[in-house]
Order: C-alpha cells, then sequence, then structure tokens
C-alpha cells in the first residue's frame, strides 16, 4: 500500500501541476472575502464566518474540488486507474490509498487559507459570539474533508472525465439542495430538528452559532461517516465485479 501511495501522490504532483493550481487557487479565492468587506480583518470570528461562507468557501471547494476531480477523471480516460486494479491491488486498497493521498492532502490545501483568513480575524478582534473557536476550525475541517473525500468517490464512481468535472456542482449544488429540501418538507415542523442541518451549506451556515453544540458536532460527523460510507460500498462493487466500461 506505502508503494501505492507513493505512485498516487507522484502523479498528483507531477502530472498537469494539479497540486500547484490547487494551492494557488485557494490562496487568490481568499480575495473574494475582501470584496464582500474590504474591512474582514477589522470583524470579529463570529462576524468573519458569516461572510466566509456567504460565498468563499464554496468558492474554493467548488474550483479546488473541479481541480481535484478531473485529475482522477484524467486517470480513467488515460486507463491508468484500470491498470491498478489489473495489477492485482485490491478494490479496498485502491479507494484507501486514493482517499489518503489525493483527498486529504487537497482538503488540507483548501481548508489552511480559509483557517489563517479566520484566525487572524479571530486573533485581532475576538471571537465575537461564537461559543467556542476552537470547535469551528474543528468542525471546518471536518465538513472541508468530508467534502473533498466525497468528491473523490464520486468520481471514483463515475470513472469519466465528463463527469468528474461536474462532480462538485452536483454535489454541492444538485444533491444538497435536494437533500435540504427534503428536509425541510419532513423536518421543518419538528421544534430545533438537528436534520436541518445534514447539508455541506447548513453547516458551514451554523458554525458561528452552533460551534458548542454538542449534538451539532456529532450530527457533522454522523453524516460524513454515512456518506462517506455508502460511496465507498458502491466504489467498491465496482471495483470488486470489474463492472468497468
Amino acid at each position: 500500500m506505502l508503494n501505492m501511495m507513493r505512485a498516487e501522490l507522484y502523479r498528483f504532483k507531477n502530472s498537469g501541476y494539479f497540486l500547484y493550481l490547487m494551492i494557488i487557487v485557494s490562496i487568490l479565492l481568499q480575495g473574494i472575502t475582501f470584496s464582500l468587506d474590504k474591512n474582514f480583518f477589522d470583524l470579529d470570528l463570529s462576524a468573519g464566518l458569516m461572510t466566509m461562507t456567504q460565498v468563499t468557501i464554496n468558492m474554493v471547494l467548488l474550483a479546488c474540488g473541479t481541480l481535484l476531480t478531473v485529475f482522477i477523471g484524467i486517470s480513467y480516460n488515460n486507463r491508468m486507474s484500470y491498470y491498478e486494479i489489473m495489477s492485482g491491488n485490491s478494490p479496498f486498497k485502491i479507494i484507501i490509498v486514493k482517499t489518503m493521498t489525493t483527498g486529504i492532502i487537497s482538503s488540507v490545501i483548501m481548508f489552511i487559507p480559509t483557517a489563517v483568513m479566520l484566525l487572524i480575524s479571530y486573533l485581532r478582534n475576538g471571537k465575537g459570539e461564537v461559543e467556542n473557536p476552537a470547535m469551528v476550525f474543528v468542525l471546518l475541517f471536518v465538513i472541508t474533508l468530508h467534502t473533498t473525500i466525497s468528491f473523490v468517490l464520486y468520481s471514483m464512481l463515475g470513472r469519466n472525465l465528463v463527469f468528474a468535472s461536474f462532480v462538485p456542482y452536483i454535489r454541492l449544488g444538485i444533491l444538497d439542495m435536494i437533500v435540504f429540501l427534503l428536509c425541510v418538507q419532513e423536518f421543518s415542523s419538528v421544534k430545533d430538528s438537528k436534520l436541518l442541518y445534514i447539508t455541506t451549506n447548513s453547516q458551514m451556515a451554523n458554525l458561528a452559532t452552533r460551534s458548542g453544540d454538542g449534538k451539532f458536532f456529532l450530527l457533522v460527523l454522523l453524516s460524513s461517516i454515512a456518506e462517506c460510507a455508502v460511496l465507498y460500498i458502491l466504489v467498491y462493487f465496482i471495483y470488486k465485479k470489474k463492472k468497468f466500461r
């Protein structure tokens, strides 16, 4: 498995400069925050979160996520990903390697610039209405990691460059909205139903107000595990049965 990780990291670093583009894009997109509020660094953590979760964080996930999924999609179009299974590697190893290398590295790249912006705001102006500042950063990383790994798994499920390039928009736009609307329809009458916060966008929107809520943290964690587990099973089935195009 270690050799597979080294090979995946080598491809990620050297195949089309995807890694370097992702780093540059994740930093440059922080400029959106200043277009929304040029005095961002005069805001406390609570207000800073409200500003960044409006557009910036989503744009980072979409732009960097697209670079990630295109990288994965290309590996199917040039047959590289099929050679991995043809070489006798188990589906478990292949899936774990991709999520632990490109998935985790990409989530860290997306997380750090955003976290630095929020940390500066917090150190300069305090936490505002945030109950637990440390938990804000933990939750933000969990949400970013969950979203990024889901991008990887959806791309492996589709096994096509064209499909992969649309994965971030399908996942954060269409699927997220459908799940949210279903939850609103089903649970809006239930007082303070935690299931209303099950989608990525609703979780980010409530980071500031629910950072001290243990049940909210548990929901974020469980929803992450649940989606990634379902996707893992589907991808594993495709690889195990060799249902390739």
